[in-house]
């Protein structure tokens, strides 16, 4: 018997402690997971190599013409990759959000529906 009511308050023990989790522990690794992201998205869209190369010659073309051309491909390359950035980051931060918010948004629905019935 001592076995069932140690299985059986561990199970409650676990279903209130998992809000606690939630909003503390749970919430701190989705903020790094949050920060790690964004620094992995731009990496991985490699920003700053961009930003560093951006008045080098594209190809070891040197001529006038060939640093002109190379300076403006850079600049619309740049900017699409930052706008990918920047909806890359606001998708992370709407998880985020949705990560605080959809545990308070389901217990106000259960709520409702149970002062309906």
């Amino acid at each position: 018997m001592p076995v069932f009511q140690s299985i059986f308050l561990q199970g409650i023990w676990k279903i209130i402690y998992f809000p606690i989790w939630w909003y503390t522990k749970g919430l701190v690794k989705r903020i790094f997971g949050f920060s790690s992201g964004v620094l992995r998205l731009a990496h991985d869209l490699s920003l700053k190599i961009m930003l560093t190369h951006l008045f080098s010659p594209m190809f070891g073309e040197t001529s006038k013409s060939g640093r002109i051309i190379s300076f403006f491909m850079r600049i619309i390359l740049f900017v699409w990759l930052l706008f990918l950035f920047i909806l890359g980051t606001i998708g992370l931060f709407i998880l985020l959000i949705l990560w605080i918010v959809l545990p308070i948004a389901a217990v106000m629905e259960i709520i409702s529906l149970l002062s309906i019935a």
